[in-house]
């Protein structure tokens, strides 16, 4: 392959279009020298610092804000993104729909030996399985299927239910809303949506649970614990406000991620309008592409995708420490993983994991870049050091 054809190629890959062809001529240079692939490294390497350095220079907040929503509107962003590193060592790695590259100054370590790689098949779709669970407010409990019904004015149809809107009955008497609320329970290895009364639209990750009045009044207040993608629809007469850990978050019409899962940081990332974030530490105002942490009890530019590809099928993750990874990883697929090597728990990785790929892939992926191994005992998946 000559030269300029193999800077096109790395460049083309930078930019995430690259096709499955492209992808092909790509591997096969970098596997065919140890020095391509160090090369190969340096650009990757240099590229993702000079990403994070343009983020500290996006003042311009309507020009940041186009691009973000661009990128987002983008339906095949996250299917094209490849770029992975580990930062517990100099690898990265490239993920295609059918194929997995490995690269670093040594030979790969061999794959997981069969009968330690733990066996899973893909998110199941069997209809007759609930994708969550709706508690009534008269604590009466229904299961939501993806099969369209309707129950007391609710439509629920391929994973969304949606409730009674206020603008179909706009002069309805108001109830006792603090009496009366519902409960969605999203269950590990599921995803659900939900449309509010007042048209907000809310959807739900995995091992997640959401409380809300049937009837909004004056505010609209919702609880939520776990991870949420929210559409509020705007109304400046009623604030929307969702508590969570020991902070509450104020809005009036916007688009946002909340990850608040029990035991880890709250983190909250605003993709469109404005947002106040109400801690112990103090009040943090948000504006488009920005991100609260708890743990840093800041706010700070990041690439939004991160936080949001799983609304699109997708986990990425950037220099995540591995019992978070490996939580995720519980979450999503429904399994019992525990870190059986505490030297472990300092490792740190970035990457992306697609929904729809069998876990066996996913933990295939992490043994080839990482000095772990996997091994199922009983129903629990213990990790390792190789």
């Amino acid at each position: 392959m000559q030269k300029s054809k193999t800077e096109t190629l790395i460049q083309k890959y930078l930019s995430h279009q690259l096709n499955e062809q492209e992808l092909e001529e790509l591997k096969l240079w970098i596997e065919e020298d140890a020095s391509h692939r160090e090369i190969f490294l340096k650009l990757l390497s240099l590229h993702h610092v000079n990403n994070q350095l343009n983020l500290l220079h996006q003042f311009d907040k309507e020009a940041s804000w186009k691009s973000i929503q661009h990128r987002c509107n983008r339906s095949h962003t996250i299917h094209r993104r490849i770029a992975i590193y580990s930062s517990a060592a100099a690898i990265a790695i490239l993920i295609g729909i059918t194929s997995i590259l490995y690269f670093n100054g040594q030979k790969p370590v061999p794959a997981i030996a069969q009968n330690e790689q733990p066996q899973q098949s893909p998110l199941p779709k069997n209809t007759e399985t609930p994708k969550a669970t709706w508690v009534q407010a008269n604590h009466s409990v229904v299961p939501l299927y993806e099969n369209q019904r309707e129950i007391n004015g609710s439509h629920i149809n391929n994973g969304e239910i949606i409730f009674p809107q206020e603008s179909d009955s706009p002069h309805k008497p108001k109830l006792d809303t603090e009496l009366l609320q519902n409960k969605i329970i999203v269950p590990k290895g599921s995803e659900y949506a939900i449309v509010l009364a007042d048209g907000t639209k809310v959807k739900m990750n995995a091992d997640s649970h959401i409380d809300f009045p049937v009837q909004f009044g004056d505010t609209r207040e919702v609880t939520l614990e776990g991870e949420a993608m929210f559409e509020v629809t705007h109304d400046e007469a009623r604030p929307f406000i969702i508590k969570t850990h020991d902070h509450a978050i104020y809005v009036l019409g916007t688009t946002f991620n909340i990850s608040a899962y029990p035991d880890e940081e709250l983190s909250v990332t605003l993709i469109e309008g404005k947002l106040k974030v109400n801690a112990p530490s103090g009040e943090y105002y948000l504006l488009p592409g920005e991100h609260y942490s708890s743990a840093q009890s800041k706010v700070s530019k990041v690439d939004t995708e991160f936080y949001i590809s799983w609304t699109e099928g997708a986990m990425e993750f950037d220099a995540m420490p591995f019992p978070l990874l490996i939580a995720r990883l519980s979450r999503c697929y429904n399994v019992d993983i525990q870190i059986a090597s505490k030297e472990l728990e300092t490792m740190k990785f970035t990457g992306v994991i697609f929904r729809n790929k069998p876990l066996d892939f996913a933990l295939d992926i992490i043994h080839r870049v990482s000095d772990v191994k996997f091994e199922k005992k009983g129903e629990t998946i213990l990790v390792k050091k190789q």
